[in-house]
């Protein structure tokens, strides 16, 4: 599941930094998949050898986005893509992304403007 959880982060990650000369919001967007469940700005910063403010001020340059904007888009992106393609429950997806069970529902309703369960329904 861990194998299929990464393949499934890097496919919808939407940003990929030149390896050769990663950016600093490339290398957030990376900890951030690399630590979806628990990723943190302090977490991120001590990490990269940044303080929060920097990382905060680069990412908003850079994305047009804050670090908790970036967080809850990936952590949403790999839920739906986990809810079409694969056969985990909603509570599983939910606890492997660091919510409990009401709180993603409410994350993941307030993003996409429809229920988990939705998701998962072939259309």
């Amino acid at each position: 599941v861990l194998a299929f959880f990464a393949q499934i982060a890097r496919q919808y990650a939407g940003v990929h930094p030149d390896p050769a000369h990663p950016t600093i919001s490339g290398q957030v967007v990376q900890y951030i998949l690399d630590h979806v469940a628990s990723a943190t700005l302090k977490g991120a910063a001590s990490q990269l050898s940044y303080h929060p403010n920097y990382i905060s001020t680069v990412m908003r340059k850079e994305l047009g986005k804050t670090f908790s904007e970036v967080l809850l888009e990936q952590r949403m992106t790999l839920a739906d893509a986990l809810l079409k393609d694969t056969s985990l429950t909603v509570e599983e997806i939910a606890r492997m992304l660091g919510y409990n069970s009401s709180n993603f529902h409410r994350a993941f309703r307030g993003y996409y403007r429809r229920s988990p369960r939705q998701s998962t329904e072939k259309l």
